[in-house]
């Protein structure tokens, strides 16, 4: 573990490439606000099967599995309904009960790619992870999580996990059979034990939920970054670099450096004081852009 740091203080977040931005939704004015960037960056296949969005609340990715255009379009399908209806929440009122809600939410989401799979042969048994981050009214982060995508957490320079991994390796690690550096290595790292859609119904999302603070930094991304970039790195990057947008391009960089084979998505949000003069509008990338 590298040395805790100084917090970092607030800048303006740079236009995120790979990704389109949107107006930051009108509403009340809340205590805390996420200051998002996400990147997204294709692996060697060309087609970018994940997804992910950064936004003034909400924080999403989903790694979608599948032939063709499957894998992609299940992770779509994630990133919208989350968003979708943790933005309905936010504008009913109905977010005051978030952990139910964002659990509720990946449910659906699950149900949307079962039933376009269902509809099109050419789609059958696609699949997806899909974690996601809420920042709360009432200045908690909440997660909601399936499969192997992760959520960090940053603050004051430490660097803590907020998922466990629904893998096989994990299953093995917790048990005792695998030791983590071995998992880490194991040509099996990446066989799934719960996702979005597929052949096993996932079961509810895993949910765990921490009292925000101004000055923290939440990263969610795909094992595209997680997969080969040690927690160490993650830790350094996300202290050194002072705007969201500039840890996530870096963080693709450290991914592309220590050669991933996979599509890279990093989400990135720094919890501000509502009503600072930074940009809120949201960054949708990968799958989810378009």
């Amino acid at each position: 573990m590298t040395a805790p740091v100084t917090p970092l203080p607030w800048f303006p977040a740079a236009e995120a490439p790979g990704g389109t931005r949107s107006p930051a939704p009108r509403g009340p004015v809340d205590r805390l606000v996420l200051d998002p960037a996400a990147v997204s960056l294709a692996g060697p296949r060309g087609q970018d099967q994940d997804a992910g969005l950064a936004g003034p609340a909400l924080l999403v990715v989903a790694d979608g599995v599948g032939g063709g255009n499957g894998g992609a379009q299940a992770a779509r399908l994630a990133v919208a309904e989350v968003v979708r209806r943790a933005a309905a929440a936010r504008e009913t009122g109905e977010d005051a009960a978030p952990d139910a809600g964002l659990a509720a939410a990946v449910a659906a989401a699950d149900a949307a790619i079962r039933s376009a799979a269902a509809a099109d042969p050419a789609l059958a048994g696609m699949a997806t992870t899909c974690t996601a981050a809420v920042l709360t009214r009432d200045g908690r982060v909440v997660v909601a999580h399936v499969g192997d995508s992760r959520a960090h957490l940053l603050r004051r320079g430490v660097l803590t996990r907020l998922t466990t991994d629904h893998t096989l390796v994990q299953a093995l690690v917790a048990s005792g059979e695998l030791t983590p550096e071995q998992a880490a290595a194991s040509p099996m790292r990446s066989v799934l034990l719960r996702a979005l859609g597929g052949s096993a119904d996932p079961g509810p999302a895993d949910l765990v939920a921490v009292r925000a603070e101004p000055g923290d930094r939440l990263l969610v991304c795909s094992d595209g970054l997680s997969g080969v970039v040690p927690a160490s790195t993650l830790q350094r990057v996300l202290g050194a670099e002072r705007r969201p947008a500039a840890a996530a391009s870096r963080l693709v960089l450290a991914a592309l450096a220590a050669g991933t084979r996979d599509d890279v998505t990093v989400v990135v949000g720094d919890v501000a004081p509502a009503g600072w003069a930074g940009s809120t509008a949201a960054v949708a990338v990968g799958a989810a852009d378009g």
